[in-house]
């Protein structure tokens, strides 16, 4: 069950059905029998809990836990049932109640994935149906009918501190079961397919800055193949301008034969310029 389904303003109604039902079922189990009042005080305080997460952000218990817990309960009773049927004892309508409750409490911590719109409906009109009855009141503990025929004149119901209890948490149970009823919570948009859309994205600048590198060096110009000589330059002087070397006269008196290192050029004579790279 997703909290947030659940209205903040009554969920304060109900954590005060829920806290009375809670201590009532505690006052019980101190008097008497204790196995089912303690059944139901821990379904009290389940949803005290659910309805403290929708009203005031409560977290502090892990919803795997309380699932553990409720389903282990559940389990308990079920392996207490079997016992006494087992033993020919009739188990009783009262611990057949607490079986649905406790796995209805269990289904409600349950992961959300696992939350059905049909048994949903089917448990709100359960509980409806024992909220009623138990307003409708129960017979008193002391009337012991061995006569399996139905009594002339049925005695009377009482409505007491149990009875009050029960309708409050049955209450409290068509509540969470109804909002839960064709609103179930909407899968959050997947994160992951996000991220991967958004990588390109993060990845863009680099691949332009390589794309903008490649352009470079496509524009880079190619090496000039000849050079114009001004008045009264050398093979050694060229070379000195062009390649810091005065030495590197010799590539080009190679790719210029006939023209004497030391001999003085003409204003705009044409020298042919060698591949400096494959040049030793």
């Amino acid at each position: 069950m997703n909290p947030e389904l659940l209205s903040a303003n009554l969920s304060l109604v109900f954590m005060a059905a829920a806290g009375g039902a809670l201590l009532a079922n505690v006052i019980r189990a101190t008097r008497g029998q204790r196995l089912l009042p303690m059944v139901d005080a821990t379904a009290a305080a389940g949803l005290l809990y659910l309805f403290g997460t929708s009203a005031f952000g409560w977290g502090f218990l892990p919803r795997e836990a309380l699932f553990a817990a409720y389903a282990a309960i559940f389990s308990l009773l079920a392996a207490m049932a079997i016992l006494r049927r087992t033993g020919q004892r009739d188990a009783g309508a009262p611990l057949g109640a607490a079986l649905i409750q406790q796995a209805a409490l269990a289904y409600i911590f349950s992961p959300e994935g696992h939350w059905k719109q049909a048994l949903s409906a089917l448990l709100a009109i359960y509980f409806f149906i024992a909220a009623v009855n138990w307003l409708r009141g129960s017979e008193p503990d002391s009337v012991v009918r061995d006569d399996p025929r139905p009594p002339l004149f049925p005695p009377k119901r009482v409505r007491g501190l149990r009875e009050f209890a029960g309708a409050g948490l049955a209450a409290a149970l068509v509540y969470v079961f109804a909002m839960g009823t064709g609103r179930l919570p909407v899968p959050p948009s997947p994160e992951p397919a996000a991220q991967e859309e958004t990588a390109p994205d993060a990845a863009a600048p680099e691949q332009a800055a390589e794309v903008d590198e490649a352009a470079k060096v496509e524009e880079a110009p190619a090496p000039a193949t000849s050079y114009k000589a001004a008045a009264g330059e050398t093979l050694k002087s060229i070379a000195r301008k062009l390649y810091g070397k005065g030495d590197k006269w010799r590539a080009l008196a190679a790719a210029n034969p006939g023209l004497k290192p030391g001999a003085k050029l003409k204003a705009g004579q044409v020298i042919n310029l060698p591949n400096m790279d494959k040049s030793p």
